[in-house]
């Protein structure tokens, strides 16, 4: 009778005894193809931007490091800006602005917001959907998880509409909102807005409040 044939030296003897080994570093490039494209994915970045003798840099809110930044925003829009809202070199300004950090530097692709003045850093966003104010008149809108709150000149408290609806338009987004006695309605647009309290955002809000019209700027919070 004949032997039984030799069993091949592949995949199925000396061959399996390397596969762990070949998955570890399969699934190590993996880990690192996944990390190289989360790196490129622009981020949203909030901080102190300062231009001067030692160029760009900024100090993200949450950490405080010192960042280079280099402006790849169209026409560099950040610097552009920079100049008109901080009015001299050296002066630190607050910014938003959507960018990807590569080695210790930030590469700003699109400025979001910059003011000179307000809160900067200490602006609570965490739950907040939307904010828009504006300067004449003077009102203030909030958009958060538990409802949208307006205040305008003269109110002692801001009036509360506990719930809304959200629809979204080709340019932007509207809400309209209801209470007893009350209807809003925002409509919010696409477009670079500047107010001289709050410096420049690229949302511009529209509020009818019961029929009265009230236009401001605004920008978007940290709450989905």
């Amino acid at each position: 009778m004949d032997a039984p044939p030799r069993a091949a030296q592949g995949p199925g003897a000396r061959g399996e005894r390397a596969a762990p080994g070949a998955a570890v570093i399969q699934a190590v490039v993996a880990i690192a193809l996944l990390a190289a494209c989360l790196a490129a994915q622009a981020q949203t970045w909030r901080g102190n931007f300062v231009a001067g003798k030692h160029g760009l840099q900024m100090s993200p809110c949450r950490s405080g490091e010192r960042l280079a930044v280099a402006d790849r925003t169209p026409e560099r829009d950040l610097e552009a800006v920079y100049r008109e809202i901080a009015q001299r070199p050296g002066r630190a300004i607050f910014v938003e602005l959507q960018g990807r950090l590569e080695a210790k530097t930030l590469m700003a692709e699109r400025l979001v917001r910059a003011s000179a003045e307000g809160p900067g850093c200490r602006e609570d966003l965490e739950r907040v959907r939307l904010r828009a104010q504006g300067s004449d008149p003077l009102w203030q809108l909030e958009a958060r998880e538990d409802g949208v709150f307006i205040r305008t000149r003269g109110g002692a408290t801001p009036m509360r509409f506990a719930s809304g609806t959200w629809s979204v338009k080709d340019t932007g987004w509207s809400l309209e909102a209801s209470t007893g006695k009350s209807v809003l309605h925002v409509t919010v647009r696409a477009e670079r807005c500047r107010d001289p309290l709050l410096g420049l955002t690229t949302l511009r809000a529209l509020a009818d409040l019961d029929g009265r019209k009230l236009l401001g700027c605004a920008w978007q919070g940290d709450a989905k």
